[in-house]
């Protein structure tokens, strides 16, 4: 990440985010202890049109190739955002779109992220408006890597029930059955009308068995993503085997409720994260003294 034009966030417990302005980039998250609660790849590459592999990229105007742009999961996480805002906690960051670089996406727009960091609690919000004259069309994600000990320590826990896409069988519509979904193989699912909080239990996590506990607003879908080996190898930016040490877990509007935007109108989605570590305890989050900077 050398070079990279990065905004650190850091509590008075002593964690810290670092959030990036090429791409409005959620890079790294670290516990006191220097844990990882975000993965990023040790080759990942931070020079665009490469989009940067781990942290939360934002797919923005499309998710993958729902929707007419040639560009997977879209463009914003190729352009560089200015600062709206920041502070010792959280930071702001946004981007304008004037529809004119992209034919396939006549569409203007402000995009603005913001993230809020506190002792093993994260917000990310996403809010874009459209500031063209007619209906915006477009899809979604916050495409998030969580770091784990081992693939075959986890289990995702909240989405038995749910009919979902098999992105690694045509896109053909199936239910899921399990309970928790565990990754015997790869796994490539579009959760239709996902429920609001999903759970990563992680049993082989440093210093004792870890859950992600995922709380979505205005995503009604979430993708559930690991390549397994043989996809993985294809990968030059995901280094071996480190699709093992990384699971994705996705909130998006992707095929729920289509959004056609108004003109002036304004769409606002986010995900709130905590960890609970030691199989469910969490440290209480410390008071933060909140002073600009």
């Amino acid at each position: 990440m050398e070079g990279l034009d990065r905004i650190t966030l850091q509590t008075e417990g002593g964690q810290t985010a670092e959030v990036s302005l090429f791409a409005g980039h959620l890079l790294t998250w670290r516990n006191e202890e220097d844990q990882h609660y975000l993965f990023l790849s040790k080759n990942a590459v931070f020079q665009p049109p490469k989009a940067i592999r781990g942290g939360v990229p934002i797919c923005f105007p499309q998710f993958s190739n729902f929707g007419h742009l040639t560009q997977q999961h879209g463009f914003v996480r190729n352009k560089f955002w200015k600062i709206v805002s920041v502070c010792d906690w959280s930071v702001t960051l946004s981007l304008s779109y004037d529809g004119s670089e992209f034919p396939d996406y006549p569409h203007p727009f402000e995009l603005r992220t913001h993230v809020e960091l506190c002792d093993d609690n994260l917000e990310q919000h996403l809010e874009v408006t459209n500031t063209g004259s007619g209906p915006m069309p477009f899809t979604a994600a916050l495409h998030t890597y969580y770091a784990v000990s081992d693939i075959s320590n986890v289990k995702v826990e909240g989405l038995k029930g749910l009919a979902y896409l098999d992105s690694t069988d045509g896109r053909l519509e199936k239910r899921e059955e399990a309970a928790e979904v565990v990754f015997s193989e790869e796994v490539d699912r579009i959760y239709i009308r996902a429920p609001d909080v999903i759970k990563i239990h992680d049993s082989g996590a440093p210093s004792g068995p870890r859950i992600y506990e995922i709380r979505k607003r205005g995503f009604p879908d979430a993708v559930l993503w690991n390549p397994a080996a043989e996809r993985a190898a294809a990968m030059s930016d995901l280094g071996d085997p480190e699709w093992r040490r990384m699971v994705c877990l996705e909130p998006g509007l992707v095929v729920s409720d289509p959004v056609e935007l108004a003109a002036g109108a304004t769409w606002i989605a986010s995900q709130s994260l905590r960890v609970h570590r030691n199989g469910g305890a969490t440290s209480p989050a410390l008071k933060i003294e909140r002073k600009t900077r």
